[in-house]
């Protein structure tokens, strides 16, 4: 009986086969590969032609990416909570600029709100406005022709909840504004990690979380929830790529991302025994 064959994209992950693409995508030879292996690690950086690439293969993918690259950006995200009917705060999405021009006569009335630019995370590209004129001068320093996002602006505090999940393990902290009145908290613009405070609403976004999960598969993936005024949990956002130190660092990283695989690898019926860790 021919052994499965186990390949990894990941630089840090070696398996029987490895191979570390870089910028390009696989060549013919690295397509055959692909063709005849029984289970692929892909980065976390994973490329969507390279993810697409496996997925048309008949092996098991490692992370699960499908919901990566079916539900894009911010846009596609508030798509795929509507669809699997989870909470998350009201929104509307804009087409570009000028589509939200139009709408303005009916958006008015729920000033302030924030505005969130399709492809930008961890706080990056998220906007309080409170008038035209703030969208008018954001408009002239943004990529005019992008998605936009018109979301309820939730009093929290600039508390919110993330959710790490790493295979079947799941850690949750806050990200804590050390400016009460800050509304966009991210760990860049030095907001603080609390494994602590409130773990009432800890366990409540965990739950959602674990929601989220079991429809989707996600397997590797930060999730932001915030809370309203009645402890609510509402999702935020997916992070696919995200940063480490919430969850002790690199190291620890690395050591959590290995378990997952191996248990993975065990559930599929697939042997680890030659899966390493390299880094």
């Amino acid at each position: 009986m021919k052994r499965k064959m186990i390949l990894s994209f990941h630089p840090c992950i070696k398996t029987d086969l490895q191979i570390i693409l870089g910028d390009r995508l696989p060549n013919e030879r690295e397509m055959e590969f692909i063709q005849d292996a029984d289970a692929i690690i892909l980065p976390q950086g994973c490329k969507k032609e390279l993810y697409h690439i496996c997925s048309c293969s008949e092996a098991e993918l490692f992370p699960e990416y499908r919901y990566r690259y079916m539900y894009t950006g911010k846009v596609g995200q508030m798509k795929l909570f509507q669809g699997l009917k989870l909470p998350f705060p009201c929104s509307i999405c804009c087409n570009d600029f000028e589509d939200l021009f139009q709408k303005w006569d009916s958006l008015s009335s729920k000033t302030p709100f924030l505005l969130k630019e399709d492809r930008k995370h961890e706080g990056a590209g998220v906007h309080i406005i409170g008038d035209l004129m703030d969208v008018k001068r954001l408009s002239e320093r943004s990529n005019k022709s992008d998605p936009l996002i018109v979301q309820e602006l939730i009093e929290c505090g600039g508390n919110v909840l993330r959710v790490v999940v790493v295979g079947k393990k799941i850690f949750s902290y806050w990200k804590r504004s050390m400016d009460p009145h800050q509304f966009i908290t991210s760990i860049s613009t030095n907001a603080i990690i609390d494994y602590d405070w409130m773990p009432h609403l800890q366990d409540k976004g965990t739950a959602l979380v674990r929601k989220f999960i079991s429809k989707t598969g996600i397997n590797l993936a930060a999730i932001d929830i915030i809370f309203k005024a009645n402890d609510i949990p509402l999702l935020l956002e997916i992070n696919y790529y995200f940063g480490r130190r919430g969850i002790g660092g690199t190291e620890r990283y690395y050591q959590l991302l290995y378990k997952a695989i191996q248990e993975w690898l065990k559930d599929k019926g697939l042997s680890s025994r030659l899966v390493e860790l390299i880094y």
